[in-house]
């Protein structure tokens, strides 16, 4: 916003300028007043153009807004699988399979700068420990995620430089080992979600309209690819290894990306496909949003104004779908979910929840998210009334994972 430093003109007037006397003005010929307008309009419209494209990328702008919940999956990594025909099986991935590359470094450092100029109105310039709260998957390419994110939201103010050549602060990000986490990377054991997943993939790999992909996969990967979840990681290896400029097969042509996308997204979507599973799934980190979100109405915790989740694809999607969206979904890297809390300006203790997505770190303006289950804003208690039907009371008894 620019300050007010033009309002004393004399600031501003060379002082050796002569006074000129006001010229008389010879009356403007009709058409020459046709012409003005025309100009004057073209010039209001190419301003407001220009303010359109540049509005882009100013501050969000919003007296309202009390809590802000990012979700987002990790950078651009290496392969996680390999197949047997697969030309590449014995190549030498920098960092090993799985690894976060250094273009997934940066898209979560770009990720990070985007949503501090997003939000730059709302978060403080400068890092608090009590403001922010980031939760990561023990996966060590979620953890670099959060971490570059990290550097590109909060870079370090005068005050916290504490190295003159490394403009980076460090920034705690907090996970659970993989064989306990039920919030971030939901890889903690639950018998009746597996039993429920493993029925539902089998009902849909028996599907016909399948048979042709899985036979002509079986075929040229030589192994057995009879299920969504195997054309999932086949998807995704291949996609990768295009990512890293690696010629991949001629007989993947007429398949990949198109045939392999629906059943890849599929198996994406099957981790949370109904209420229960997502009670399951995601319910756990629905909870603590909850939570959040309630300390921030009750002025129970007056200092936090910002949760970070790192996590993955399947993350993304089953927070997509626990928030009634039914679309097949395929995140790219640094997909992003975001949820805010809003207090109406007139009416105190008013709240609401928004919701955006941005499909990849390159979108400038997140796209707003309509909740089936509520109106146009959703008011706070319609939006908690949702999140209820999805939080288990007791996870572990629902999981059937304690004996009764």
């Amino acid at each position: 916003m620019l300050s007010m430093e033009y309002d004393n003109d004399d600031t501003w007037r060379r002082p050796s300028t002569p006074k000129v006397e006001p010229s008389k003005c010879q009356p403007i010929p009709k058409r020459s007043t046709t012409v003005a307008v025309v100009v004057l309009g073209l010039a209001v419209l190419s301003c407001l153009l220009g303010y359109c494209v540049l509005s882009e990328t100013l501050p969000y702008e919003s007296k309202t807004l009390r809590l802000v919940v990012i979700l987002f999956r990790h950078g651009a990594r290496n392969p996680t699988h390999t197949y047997k025909s697969d030309p590449f099986k014995n190549y030498q991935w920098p960092d090993g399979l799985g690894s976060l590359t250094n273009v997934g470094k940066l898209q979560l450092y770009e990720l990070g700068k985007k949503y501090r100029n997003y939000y730059a109105n709302f978060l403080n310039e400068e890092y608090y420990e009590k403001e922010v709260y980031v939760r990561s998957s023990d996966k060590s390419r979620c953890m670099m995620s959060a971490s570059t994110f990290l550097a590109g939201l909060y870079p370090p103010t005068e005050r916290q430089m504490w190295h003159p050549e490394l403009p980076w602060q460090p920034i705690p990000v907090h996970s659970l080992p993989r064989e306990l986490d039920n919030i971030v990377a939901g890889t903690k054991k639950c018998k009746a979600w597996k039993a429920m997943y493993e029925e539902l993939l089998a009902e849909k790999n028996a599907d016909p309209k399948f048979t042709e992909l899985f036979d002509h996969l079986s075929k040229h990967t030589n192994q057995s690819m009879r299920s969504v979840l195997d054309v999932d990681f086949l998807y995704s290896t291949l996609l990768t290894e295009q990512e890293a400029n690696l010629k991949i097969p001629e007989w993947t042509r007429n398949v990949f990306p198109n045939k392999m996308r629906m059943p890849f997204m599929l198996s994406l979507a099957l981790l949370s496909y109904n209420e229960t599973l997502q009670r399951l799934q995601i319910g756990p980190m629905l909870g603590e949003i909850k939570q959040s979100f309630e300390d921030c109405v009750t002025h129970a915790n007056v200092d936090r104004s910002l949760f970070v989740y790192s996590g993955h694809d399947v993350t993304v999607v089953s927070l997509w779908r626990a928030l009634g969206r039914r679309e097949l979904l395929e995140p790219e890297y640094g997909a992003s979910i975001v949820l805010e809390l809003h207090e109406e300006v007139e009416v105190k203790s008013t709240f609401f929840v928004k919701a955006f997505y941005r499909n990849n770190t390159k979108v400038e303006v997140p796209m707003e998210l309509k909740l089936p289950f509520c109106d146009d804003p959703c008011p706070y208690e319609k939006f908690t009334e949702h999140l209820d039907k999805l939080i288990p009371a007791d996870w572990e008894a629902e999981c059937q994972n304690v004996a009764h």
